[in-house]
């Protein structure tokens, strides 16, 4: 029996924008014990005291200040440096698993690649638009996805798929530079399967990490079809999205 069975890869990367809002005017809060002004948001700085503090406000760089015995206040963005930059990348956006084989799995691999030198570091979410369905075909035949050899693997956690005997459609993430793969990955042929958005399940990471940037790895694609599976062409789509922390 002949089978063609592709995965289409989108990938998109999320970005913070900054909105700029009109500039407001200054505020004055008080009672007995204290008073505060606040400048302009569109003045470069500002001071408030009293008798055990003293507070000031400012757009640049954090300030530290301390007032008596009582407290300490850090005002200000603690990270003034420059955006810095973040990418992310595929080594291949469509995975084609050619002509399959009942009980015979088959794996195809991609490298994903990200650049990120972010303070707070990042992460990489995943899903499936479906699984992977029969096209051309009013019945809408699929290949299930799997549960791996105990039945135990599901979208958040990962079991080990050895058995050529069970079926299914599953994926795997292996570190290639930096310790960036979810650790649920850690053992070797323990696999998830993709959250399914039409079954309304929340995308999952499948990657995350700070520090230093190039931290790259491995996915691994798996399926395994059984005897009584119809002959078709499937497919489905996989989104990726980068997420860098702010």
């Amino acid at each position: 029996m002949n089978y063609d069975l592709r995965i289409i890869i989108f990938f998109t990367s999320c970005f913070l924008a900054l909105i700029l809002m009109p500039t407001a005017s200054a505020q004055m809060m008080s009672n007995n014990n204290y008073i505060i002004r606040i400048q302009d948001f569109n003045a470069a700085s500002g001071v408030a005291s009293g008798k055990d503090y003293e507070l000031r406000s400012t757009l640049g760089g954090a300030q530290l200040t301390s007032g008596g015995v009582n407290f300490k206040v850090k005002t200000g963005n603690e990270n003034p440096t420059p955006a810095l930059p973040f990418s992310v990348s595929l080594s291949s956006d469509i995975i084609d698993f050619g002509i399959l084989n009942p009980t015979n799995p088959i794996i195809r691999t991609v490298d994903l690649s990200v650049n990120s030198e972010t303070a707070y570091g990042y992460s990489v979410i995943v899903s499936e638009n479906g699984p992977l369905t029969a096209i051309l075909q009013a019945n809408k035949t699929f290949i299930p996805d799997t549960t791996c050899d105990n039945g135990g693997c599901g979208t958040e956690n990962a079991s080990e798929w050895i058995n050529s005997l069970t079926y299914g459609f599953g994926y795997r993430c292996d570190n290639a530079t930096g310790v960036n793969c979810n650790s649920s990955f850690i053992k070797a042929n323990y696999y998830k399967h993709f959250p399914n958005i039409q079954s309304n399940d929340d995308p999952q990471s499948i990657m995350a990490g700070v520090g230093s940037n190039n931290k790259q790895a491995r996915i691994s694609y798996k399926v395994n079809i059984s005897g009584t599976q119809a002959q078709a062409t499937y497919n489905n789509i996989i989104t990726y999205i980068g997420v860098p922390n702010f």
